[in-house]
């Protein structure tokens, strides 16, 4: 085990233990989905299951729903267990 995940290990348990841990996986969650957006999307939240994204456009938006089950998968992969299950979108005003 390397010290990244013995950290992460860590820090879950603590923030189980204080009654932290659904905030906590939704920010990794929202960590892990900026590094795969590429810049076509930012996550604002996660909750059961439900990742919320903010794009730039309705367009933007059709764009990332035709690839959000590569994205989901990609996610999920990086978080080694299925956590995203699908994707709201909001529209920038």
């Amino acid at each position: 085990m390397n010290k990244k995940s013995e950290i992460k290990n860590l820090l879950s348990g603590r923030m189980a233990h204080y009654g932290f841990k659904k905030q906590y996986d939704a920010s990794l969650i929202c960590e892990e989905a900026d590094k795969v957006s590429g810049g076509q999307f930012m996550a604002i939240s996660c909750r059961a299951g439900v990742l919320k994204v903010k794009v730039r456009s309705a367009s933007r938006a059709h764009l990332v729903r035709m690839n959000q089950d590569q994205i989901i998968s990609k996610i999920n992969e990086a978080l080694g267990e299925e956590k995203v299950k699908r994707m709201r979108f909001e529209i920038e005003k």
